[in-house]
């Protein structure tokens, strides 16, 4: 069966959020060998935002790799990276949604822009989810696989 090109759009956008996490881990990993540099590297705060600059590079970095398997396994059509895709861009929503109510206190952007783009992206995510639960493209996913 031809993969259906919603599922090619799938997968360049998860191979694209693959990408935007692994440039993140850079900069965390930037950051980190900016505090090791520093004249005040002996100080305990340096140590900590090395501690966390390494930390969330790596933690980064284990997501982007995670997410470019999903893309890979979204183009092959395997019915693991489909579910594991849902899975993965419902516990994304959730996130979005905890993120409006956990830093609500601490914004440095307008409100406005805060609810716009965390409602788009829980609408692409919304969609992305509705589009991969769709019959036939289900279908697509069984036929591969079987």
């Amino acid at each position: 069966m031809k993969r259906p090109t919603g599922v090619t759009i799938v997968a360049v956008l998860t191979f694209c959020g693959a990408v935007i996490l692994a440039l993140a881990s850079f900069v965390f990993f930037f950051i980190a060998v900016m505090g090791t540099a520093s004249k005040d590297a002996d100080q305990p705060v340096s140590a900590a935002i090395v501690g966390m600059g390494v930390a969330g590079g790596f933690s980064l970095l284990v997501l982007a790799s995670i997410a470019a398997c999903l893309a890979i396994g979204v183009l092959e059509l395997r019915e693991w990276a489909r579910i594991a895709s849902i899975a993965s861009i419902a516990a994304g929503i959730g996130c979005t949604i905890f993120s409006i109510f956990a830093f609500w206190e601490y914004r440095l952007i307008p409100i406005v822009t805060i609810i716009v783009f965390h409602l788009l992206v829980m609408a692409m995510g919304a969609c992305m989810v509705a589009y991969l639960a769709r019959p036939n493209v289900k279908q697509a996913f069984r036929c591969v696989t079987a």
